[in-house]
């Protein structure tokens, strides 16, 4: 009589724990492409730099 409510527990633990899973890595992912996009931004601001020192407009 108690092994129901014990798996019925289980199935809802599993649901909560499962959707915060889901709803952690939906922010992993968000926090990546914004790491992307600012790696990618401070990349090119070091070519630019680099090319106007290689250029010889900046000392």
């Amino acid at each position: 009589m108690v092994a129901p409510l014990i798996w019925g527990g289980i199935a809802l633990g599993s649901l909560y724990l499962g959707g915060k899973a889901i709803s952690d890595a939906g922010q992993a992912a968000e926090s990546a492409t914004k790491l992307a996009k600012w790696s990618v931004a401070g990349g090119a601001l070091y070519v630019s730099y680099r090319a106007l020192k290689a250029g010889g407009v900046l000392k």
